[in-house]
């Protein structure tokens, strides 16, 4: 049985780029064979300046994402609020299986909200994190 890899998987290593690992006293220099020259890295722009980037380059939803979630849920938990509220003004006009009946149902919809509210925001985070990904594998030279 052979013993793991001191170093974690390193995906840069097939893209024909070597990377220097702690220890291991190898400095990456620009040229030589299937090595090459380090990108700079390109600086992200502002709030503002992604928001009028006409090229698209820079994204502005995962900056507003953070922001969305939180309005989003406030926005819950008033409908779940109100939801209770009105419940309870069922119950005391005299239909008690029903208000009972609106309680139950707005509070699993409030969960509910949450749940998939936070899958969609989730899965537009790790799309937009592909493709910042993919553009630096492309800024390597890897595709």
């Amino acid at each position: 049985m052979s013993n793991p890899p001191e170093q974690p998987y390193d995906p840069s290593q097939y893209y024909g780029q070597q990377q220097a690992h702690p220890g291991y006293g190898y400095q990456p220099g620009p040229g030589g064979p299937g090595v090459m020259p380090p990108q700079q890295s390109a600086q992200r722009a502002g709030f503002f300046g992604s928001l009028f980037d006409f090229s698209f380059k820079n994204f502005v939803t995962s900056r507003v994402i953070p922001i969305v979630w939180i309005l989003w849920l406030v926005g819950i938990a008033f409908g779940t609020l109100t939801g209770v509220i009105s419940s309870f003004v069922v119950m005391a006009d005299g239909s008690g299986f029903g208000g009972f009946a609106l309680l139950v149902i707005t509070l699993i919809s409030g969960a509910m909200g949450v749940l998939f509210s936070r899958i969609i925001m989730e899965t537009l985070i790790v799309l937009f994190r592909i493709s910042e990904d993919l553009t630096a594998i492309r800024n390597r030279g890897g595709m």
